[in-house]
């Protein structure tokens, strides 16, 4: 006969197999929405008449702007003593919003492009409000030993799910291009927030685990912020931050240097920003063993030294082949730094206060972003062209804030758990490929030598 505490776990388990099934579809439709959104925000504000200060100050104010909430994020959930009624309610209330978001400011003739802005930006807060608390009650789910191997898993799946959605999207946009492009861009937010409320469906079935967070298990940002000559996690959310900087004064200008520079037609640039999504998600499943093995913060280092070389290679080349490669390395490292930045909050916090590292590690990031893309709007009007273009010179600046961030990164942080040693120059082989090649030839070496021998 069963214990009651055997019965217990065999229903908990049974109940976070399901949460794990509707997060998948969650995820499923989630991912359509995110990349309708993130890859066609910059040509929509292009459409409505947005120049490139525009463009710095739609990126500022909604990073900004989840940033900050962001902060407050397991306050609120404090406050309603649930995370799943937080994360339901957010995205409820941004499935509501997408449509107006689009429509409202084409009611507006010399002000369309600050409401898109500001509709924007109150719509992808209320999207990214409850991430923390998803993030929190997600890795109930999955044990530690286990978390790189199930995100990676994870985000490849659902990474081909939001690269056909954003290709689907560059193509229909592409053809709508030639008759009614104002008919393309309103069909493609209709159907994001459709996505968005079949994902929220699925986020109300998800089994929410007993969680009780202590009094001492509370700190505030300022609290955390004071821990920064002491504290590996702080210093690691501080100079993450910087890193955003850099990223953020080049990143929401590629697409307008495609668009307007490079002339490339909404086809080209589509295929240009999927390359990018495509390798940054389906990927993620190849970064997760190496997580696993070497810790997250060492995985890291490396992505986001690699990702600070990406800047200097877009000054090489127009070829639009070269673009396309170049664009399907970055997505490769992208992934890795994406996995190993989460896994590793998870490694440094315990259950009960993960949801506030999240936050206060989203708040940094997000500020850097913000901070970044609208100094990026200002730099791109005062730096010199650099080979005729002021886009170059606003690419090698992001370049070099890039390496000062990452180069804080990886002397003054370390790895929190026990994992296997290496060597910066093996673990690069590993992930290359090149080591297991070698490793292979060897071992079928040793195999000849082996029969020659008999």
């Amino acid at each position: 006969m069963y214990q009651i505490s055997d019965i217990t776990k065999r229903e908990k388990k049974r109940k976070v197999r399901r949460s794990l099934f509707f997060s998948f579809w969650d995820g499923f439709f989630a991912s359509i929405q995110f990349g309708i959104i993130d890859q066609f925000a910059t040509p929509i504000a292009l459409f409505m008449g947005a120049n490139n200060i525009a463009i710095g100050w739609l990126n500022f104010i909604r990073n900004t702007l989840v940033s900050t909430i962001q902060a407050s994020s397991a306050d609120a959930t404090l406050a309603l003593r649930s995370r799943k009624r937080l994360i339901t309610a957010c995205v409820f209330i941004a499935a509501m919003l997408w449509i107006p978001t689009f429509f409202v400011p084409f009611m507006f003739k010399t002000h369309r492009v600050a409401v898109f802005i500001v509709l924007f930006s109150i719509t992808s807060s209320f999207n990214m409000f409850a991430t923390p608390a998803w993030a929190s009650l997600m890795s109930e789910y999955i044990p530690h030993t286990k978390r790189g191997r199930y995100f990676g898993w994870r985000a490849t799946t659902l990474g081909i799910v939001y690269s056909v959605s954003v290709i689907a999207g560059g193509i229909f946009l592409n053809y709508c291009n030639s008759f009614n492009l104002f008919l393309g861009f309103a069909v493609l937010m209709i159907a994001a927030a459709a996505s968005r409320f079949i994902s929220w469906f699925f986020l109300t079935l998800m089994y929410e685990p007993a969680w009780r967070v202590r009094t001492t298990d509370y700190f505030s940002f300022f609290s955390f912020i004071s821990k920064l000559p002491t504290s590996n996690f702080a210093r690691f959310a501080f100079y993450s931050a910087i890193f955003m900087v850099g990223v953020a004064l080049a990143a929401p200008f590629f697409p307008v240097y495609m668009l307007t520079e490079l002339k490339l037609s909404y086809f080209e640039y589509t295929i240009l920003m999927g390359a990018t999504v495509f390798t940054s998600l389906v990927t993620q499943q190849y970064w997760g063993n190496f997580t696993d093995r070497y810790g997250n913060l060492r995985i890291f280092k490396v992505a986001v030294f690699l990702i600070s070389l990406v800047p200097f290679f877009w000054v090489l080349s127009r070829n639009f082949t070269y673009l396309v490669l170049l664009q399907l390395w970055a997505g490769f490292l992208w992934a890795g730094l994406t996995l190993s930045s989460t896994n590793f909050i998870y490694d440094v916090a315990i259950s009960t206060k993960r949801e506030r590292c999240i936050a206060y590690f989203n708040f940094l990031t997000g500020a850097g972003l913000g901070v970044g893309a609208l100094a990026g709007g200002f730099l791109y009007g005062l730096l010199p062209p650099t080979f005729n273009s002021r886009f170059i010179s606003l690419f090698l600046a992001s370049g070099f804030i890039r390496f000062c961030g990452a180069f804080c990164i990886m002397f003054l942080t370390k790895e929190v758990k026990k994992v296997e040693e290496t060597r910066f120059h093996t673990l690069l082989f590993d992930l290359s490929g090149i080591r297991a090649i070698g490793l292979f030839g060897k071992e079928l070496l040793v195999r000849q030598r082996k029969r020659e021998d008999k």
